[in-house]
């Protein structure tokens, strides 16, 4: 029932924080021990000498899965995810971007749809895994989270083909025009090269919000791949866990196993 209540505390968090635009918090609301889940805390330093603070959920002998999360809160808004995971036999790390949680501060624009700097705070997440496991991880991005995976897929030589998106965004030049129709005003970083990068070849479940209006079902490259799965929830945008976790959980564990080796 506790556990129930914070999903449902967590989901509303983010319904308010959800305005399409970077909003970070320092303070941490839970840490995972107090839900009686087992962790370490870790510091990663990123290729400019960001400190980034890393929750791990350790399973051994299970393939790693790194989240990227989204652009308001913080990691702690996504402990009970982890901490499911977790439970199903999933090594698993969360972080939090520069400027957010216990990472290391930095100058936020929040009208910024995403900072590039975050690409590098994934980075230094993945590497130091890589290193950690040996071990390629599978990676999943929520929302502003997928931008910043896509990021690093295009710019970044590791080959990692086991993807996860929920809130999926496709090209952001497209969304900054979604946004601009709603009356959002939010920008992209100066010099922003919006190539997409073609995931094509990769593993990949999408989870779609029937009612998001931002992140559409039309958004989704090669559909017809047999690589790529789609699993809607009838909720808003990056709300199917809080709102349907047992469901949400069983697809995931069931993508995850397909490509688990």
């Amino acid at each position: 029932m506790k556990q129930s209540r914070l999903i449902l505390t967590i989901a509303f968090i983010l319904i308010v924080f959800n305005a399409y635009a970077i909003r970070p918090v320092k303070e941490y609301s839970r840490t995972p021990d107090a839900i009686g889940t087992s962790y370490e805390e870790l510091k990663v330093k990123t290729s400019d000498g960001y400190a980034i603070n890393v929750w791990h959920y350790p399973v051994e002998e299970s393939t790693p899965i790194i989240i990227a999360c989204s652009d308001a809160g913080n990691m702690s808004d996504w402990m009970t995810l982890a901490a499911y995971l977790q439970y199903n036999g999933m090594d698993v790390w969360t972080f939090d971007y520069r400027g957010f949680g216990d990472s290391d501060d930095f100058p936020i624009i929040s009208s910024q749809l995403f900072h590039t700097e975050f690409v590098k705070d994934l980075s230094a997440v993945v590497d130091y895994v890589c290193d950690k496991t040996s071990e390629i991880p599978m990676l999943m991005g929520i929302s502003m989270g997928s931008i910043i995976v896509n990021e690093y897929l295009k710019n970044n030589e590791r080959k990692i083909v086991n993807l996860i998106y929920d809130g999926y965004v496709c090209n952001p030049s497209v969304w900054i025009g979604r946004l601009k129709e709603k009356g959002k005003e939010v920008s992209l970083p100066k010099g922003y090269d919006a190539t997409t990068y073609d995931n094509k070849g990769c593993h990949i479940l999408y989870i779609i919000a029937e009612k998001d209006t931002f992140s559409l079902m039309s958004d989704i490259p090669h559909q017809d791949s047999a690589d790529t799965r789609i699993k809607s929830f009838d909720c808003e945008h990056i709300m199917s866990f809080f709102k349907f976790p047992k469901e949400y959980i069983k697809e995931l564990i069931s993508f995850i196993d397909s490509y688990d080796d």
